[in-house]
């Protein structure tokens, strides 16, 4: 094989490999596919903020809240305008995105602003002191 050959079928090899990927990435699941499933431990410190009512954590690229009701809520934690981080405010019992004031109710459905689309919807249950967030 002649560099010229080496080097034709190594571009289609990466051509292969970087279209899977993109394929993989276009799925219709928010965290790359894959369903989501996983617990917090409410005890942890690293989690306290969740024992307030209004208080709220990012982790696992969803945005879990205790809202002022007391019902837990799990939303996606991009903006889908421009992917920054979003927060809760308890006042408005709202999702926000301060980089452009998109605003997302507790279902997280676009309520104004730039965003196109609504914030992806997570589950939770409660078991104790173990919350559970799944899709």
């Amino acid at each position: 094989m002649d560099r010229k050959e080496f080097l034709a079928q190594l571009g289609i090899g990466s051509a292969a490999a970087l279209a899977i990927t993109c394929l993989q990435a276009c799925s219709k699941e928010g965290t790359g596919g894959s369903a989501v499933d996983f617990t917090i431990d409410l005890n942890s410190s690293q989690f306290s903020a969740l024992k307030n009512q209004g208080g709220f954590v990012v982790t696992q690229g969803i945005i879990v809240a205790l809202s002022t009701s007391g019902s837990y809520l799990a939303v996606s934690s991009r903006c889908p305008h421009e992917g920054v981080t979003v927060g809760y405010q308890s006042s408005s019992n709202q999702f926000i995105c301060t980089a452009h004031n998109s605003i997302f109710s507790t279902s997280g459905s676009r309520i104004s602003g730039p965003a196109n689309t609504g914030l992806k919807q997570y589950q939770t249950s409660l078991n104790g002191t173990t919350l559970r967030i799944y899709s």
